[in-house]
């Protein structure tokens, strides 16, 4: 079946992979629709700028009688336990979930290119789509953020080519609750890290870890894999030889072991040695060690579709990167002082970020703002964790967790626990917690100074704060 022509109804469209495939199928010359309870930047910036009809929730029945789509995709946000959930279940208009479709409508004589993983699967699908594209290979691609080098988070062009995908190891739909990699038929899997997260759908790690040996098992030609993780050393032992390759920023066994080298100006300079004795040095914007674990996985993709390493072009891409909206983004200045934007939601990619910054500008001090906004960080299963990485800050805020009354009382993370933690250990008080998001820019507007650096780090529209911070950032 073909896309051009269709009217199609996207249920909850304002989630970053459903939007990106809302415009791809606006693009391929479908009428898209959208319905969400919410809208928020970057996602809804770009749904307006795109001219995407968007309504809230409310206007679900009402544009079914009206319109009559030809077909329904359904967003995972959409609970399966709604009025409207049922109605989509009997309604006789064919539904799907966002990976089945790319799966049936999209995938068909491409050569699928799927990253996977706990952390980096945004910055690094980020990463190989923009390489890509500069050394002429016009690639696909769905991606969860809007990318700076196209200014949209999704690309199709038909016919035979790469389709780079960012593989979520989350439920599907309300009616598919398997993971959505599960439906993208990889020739060459990325696994960038594998730890315990999305605690309301899975209660231990060895059940993430048996879908990531499922993602192997389906994966046809490659899996590129890190090795600076537990279960990922795990997971390369149940993967052939011949299927393999490694990388790593910490074991020189690896097939491509990355290391940094220093900085040149506002660059990391890094290099890769390959197993072979080879060796590429290369230049980029990026730093810390999550973008050199991720760097690392462009280098071993690019040399195993045999690409030239040492090319003009792919030198010049990767000094030239541009990256990925809220990843390492710098929104500007107050005061004098920087204020960057990063998605970093998950302990181990919270104390990365961290610690990037740290390393990158040692002559500052290190403001986190943090908004707790994931099923996993509105429980405790982390407190500890945040506690031991927040009390290396200067300074941190912690938000209001939105999703508290999901869960019962003695499940739910209490901001007030950890920033109590950190201010009994510390010599003044340097952690706080505040509710309410105009006392937290109000906070942001007088603690900013030349002499700091403020990561503000969420993966939500965080009550709107990216929206009334601009007007404020020189």
């Amino acid at each position: 079946m073909k896309i051009s022509g269709k009217k199609i109804l996207f249920a909850r469209i304002c989630g970053t992979g459903v939007s990106s495939l809302a415009l791809i199928c606006k693009s391929q010359g479908a009428e898209v629709i959208g319905v969400d309870l919410a809208y928020y930047p970057p996602v809804s910036t770009k749904l307006e700028e795109e001219n995407v009809r968007c309504y809230k929730m409310d206007r679900f029945y009402e544009l079914i009688e009206d319109e009559k789509p030809d077909i329904i995709v359904v967003g995972n946000a959409l609970n399966g336990k709604s009025k409207e959930a049922e109605f989509i279940m009997n309604s006789g208009i064919p539904y799907y979930s966002m990976p089945s479709f790319i799966e049936e409508f999209l995938l068909p004589q491409k050569r699928s290119v799927v990253l996977s993983g706990t952390h980096g699967k945004t910055t690094t699908t980020t990463m190989f789509s923009e390489m890509l594209t500069a050394i002429g290979r016009e690639p696909s691609y769905i991606i969860g953020g809007i990318p700076d080098f196209s200014g949209t988070n999704a690309h199709f062009k038909p016919g035979i080519g790469y389709f780079v995908i960012e593989g979520d190891e989350y439920d599907t739909a309300f009616f598919d609750k398997g993971p959505k990699f599960l439906h993208y038929k990889p020739d060459v899997a990325i696994v960038t890290s594998i730890e315990f997260d999305h605690a309301d759908i899975y209660d231990s790690i060895d059940k993430i870890f048996s879908n990531f040996k499922k993602l192997i098992e389906i994966t046809t030609d490659k899996v590129i894999l890190c090795l600076d993780f537990e279960y990922n050393r795990k997971l390369a032992s149940e993967i052939p030889n011949e299927k393999l390759f490694t990388y790593s920023v910490e074991d020189s066994s690896a097939d491509a072991y990355i290391l940094q080298k220093g900085r040149d100006g506002n660059k990391m300079v890094f290099s890769v040695k390959l197993k072979d004795g080879e060796e590429f040095l290369f230049k980029t914007p990026f730093f810390g060690k999550q973008n050199l674990m991720n760097l690392g996985a462009l280098v071993s993709f690019l040399k195993l579709e045999g690409m030239d390493l040492n090319s003009e072009a792919v030198k010049n891409s990767f000094a030239g990167m541009k990256g990925i909206k809220r990843r390492q983004e710098l929104l500007g200045k107050i005061n004098g002082g920087l204020i960057y934007s990063d998605f970093a939601h998950h302990p181990t990619a919270v104390d990365l970020t961290f610690e990037s910054f740290r390393e990158f500008f040692p002559e500052k001090e290190i403001y986190v703002i943090f908004d707790p906004a994931t099923n996993s960080n509105n429980q405790n299963i982390f407190e500890d964790q945040y506690i031991e990485i927040f009390k290396k800050a200067d300074k941190v805020v912690i938000g209001h967790p939105p999703k508290l009354e999901k869960f019962p009382l003695e499940l739910r993370f209490s901001p007030q626990r950890v920033i109590s933690s950190i201010n009994s250990k510390a010599a003044t008080e340097k952690a706080f917690y505040l509710n309410d998001i105009e006392d937290i820019i109000k906070w942001v507007k007088t603690n900013s100074s030349e002499k700091t650096v403020t990561v503000v780090m969420s993966n939500s529209g965080f009550y709107d704060f990216f929206t009334k911070i601009k007007p404020i950032v020189e």
